[in-house]
């Protein structure tokens, strides 16, 4: 009889945590959702697309080759961008990326050249098979972060 009401205190106490949790994500998956809907632009063959997620998952698979900018902003989401069916980029694309508790992976053709600038807690990693380069203006996919406890992964297709 004893170990019944310690737990009824104990979830009695926990409560108001569990509460204020589940009203904290409803209330970021809310704003998420009407940031979105003010700021999400263009389509798949646009060649200006930008994405506003939160806590949901983001596949984007553009297809005009004229695409010239991406920009991704994503908090307690993932997402993947599949550039593998663009051709080679003559003037390079720009993927500004802002993050928060969030993973994205990023697919490039194998023969493009990658340039990132990373800042925040987290990470950016490839494959091993990718050609990264040091000269921004050189590169076909130019990589702008901002990531707050999240990671990018960047692989060849």
């Amino acid at each position: 009889m004893r170990t019944s009401h310690s737990w009824s205190s104990a979830l009695r106490r926990l409560r108001p945590w569990i509460v204020g949790w589940f009203t904290f994500q409803a209330v970021v998956a809310l704003t998420g959702w009407l940031v979105a809907r003010r700021r999400n632009e263009g389509d798949e063959s646009s060649t200006s697309i930008r994405r506003v997620l939160t806590h949901n998952g983001l596949e984007l698979r553009p297809v005009n080759p004229e695409l010239s900018r991406l920009r991704v902003d994503l908090a307690m989401a993932g997402g993947e961008i599949d550039l593998t069916g663009l051709p080679l980029p003559s003037h390079g694309i720009d993927l500004t990326v802002r993050m928060g508790m969030a993973g994205l992976a990023v697919r490039v053709p194998a023969d493009w050249r990658v340039w990132w600038r990373f800042r925040g807690v987290g990470g950016i990693g490839t494959d091993g098979s990718l050609q990264r380069t040091h000269d921004e203006h050189a590169a076909d996919l130019r990589i702008h972060a901002v990531v707050v406890l999240g990671g990018i992964g960047v692989e060849a297709g």
